[in-house]
Parts: C-alpha cells; structure tokens; sequence
C-alpha cells in the first residue's frame, strides 16, 4: 500500500506520513488507551486528542474491554481504581502502519529487492545466532500484478518463529530477554545473538523499497484478511 505522506490525515492537521509511524508504535502493544498515548505517542503529534478521537471514528481502533490502573487523589491521599476503555488497532490502522509513502519504483529495482530478501530468507535460516527463523513468507500488493511497470513497494508479510535448537543451546528464555533488550535500545547483545527484531532488521538490509509486515498464525498480513490476494514465496521445510 502506497499513501501520500504529506496528505492530512483525516482532518486531524497532521500528515499521514507522521501518523503512520505513530500507528507503527502502536501495532507493537497487545492494546493501547488513552493514557498510554499520551504518554508515548501524543508530544509527537499536532492536536493528539483529535487524532485519537479520529482513529475511532474512522475505524481505525476498536474498543476492546476496559484497562483498570491507580491514579493519585490529592485530596483523599489516596490511589483510586480508574477505569478507562482499552482499544486495538483494525485491519484499517494495520494498512496505514505498513503503508510506504516512497515514490514508485520500476519494477526490476523491485525485483532486485525481493531476490535479496529472499536469499537474506536462507541464510538467516542457516545462521546458528539466529535464535528466530523465518517460517513463511507471501506476497501481496501492487507487486502480485505482473503487467505494473511501477510498484509501490515490494508488500511482504513474514512469519517468525523460535529456533528451537538454537533457542534452548542458548539458554532459553533468559538470554531471549536480554537479546529482546538490546535491540529494542538498538544495538545488537555483546553475544551476537539475534533475537525477532534482530532478524526483521537483518532481512529488511535496510531497503527502502521492502515494506515488511507480521504474518499471523491464521494468515492475516498486516491485519488483512488470509482472503487478501496473495502468494507464498518461502515456507520453512519441515525440520526431520
């Protein structure tokens, strides 16, 4: 999917492009609320009450159960239970969050992305420091129609999963989280280990054109429905 970044989103005074990567953020938490958001995200955004208000009327977020937390009553010194509603992000949001706002590209330049993506797919497959492998990868967008001379991006949704082997040789779920940690600060665990995100970065190599989704178990690609127009392009063998 291809946006103009510089378009005002939804009437909010903020460009898409800004909001995408606020909805990128986003996609990263099981839920968000308000508060979290304006916490994290709303000192990154013009009229931040107002784009929250447009996602859920635009569809963007739905409501999904409510979140309970303390908040200090000055008054009685006391933490009250607040209750307040919990939101997740919609196929919608998922599309905008992956969405490139690069100009078109030819589609041998994307191509040429995709066959070093794809050779990047096997050798993290082979990497005994990787402790996640690629399990599945598909093809969507403007790349599936071969008679498109420019393409957007070069769509793909990818489905990560543990090493196994590797993982346990490792030590398991301790050195995941310190791995888990070192590349959320952005930097790489003095072991040389990869985790998840690790490996994304590594399969990304840093292409502009490449436009990386999650795969989810079910299929979905970006939050898109398993019946979006799509094509398998790598599927991990089976381990004997």
């Amino acid at each position: 999917m291809n946006i103009d970044g510089q378009a005002e989103f939804e009437g909010t005074g903020n460009t898409y492009l800004r909001v995408r990567d606020c909805l990128r953020v986003m996609g990263k938490q099981l839920f968000v609320d308000r508060y979290w958001y304006d916490e994290v995200l709303a000192g990154d955004l013009e009229n931040p009450i107002a784009v929250f208000d447009a996602l859920i009327e635009h569809g963007y977020l739905e409501a999904e159960g409510t979140i309970n937390f303390p908040v200090w009553n000055r008054e009685t010194r006391q933490n009250e239970q607040v209750v307040r509603p919990r939101y997740t992000m919609t196929s919608k949001a998922y599309a905008v969050a992956n969405a490139s706002a690069a100009s078109p590209v030819h589609r041998a330049t994307a191509e040429k992305a995709l066959a070093g993506f794809l050779e990047r797919v096997e050798q993290a497959a082979a990497d005994p420091l990787n402790l996640w492998v690629v399990d599945r990868v598909v093809l969507f967008g403007s790349m599936l129609d071969p008679t498109r001379q420019r393409v957007s991006d070069v769509d793909l949704a990818v489905r990560l999963i543990e090493n196994e082997a590797v993982f346990e040789s490792a030590g398991g779920h301790q050195l995941a989280g310190s791995v888990f940690l070192a590349e959320m600060n952005g930097g790489r665990h003095p072991s040389g280990y990869r985790g998840e995100y690790g490996v994304r970065r590594f399969l990304k190599g840093r292409s502009r054109v490449l436009s990386l989704a999650n795969l989810s178990a079910d299929g979905a690609m970006a939050g898109l429905s398993p019946d979006t127009p799509h094509r398998v392009l790598y599927e991990r063998p089976p381990i004997n």
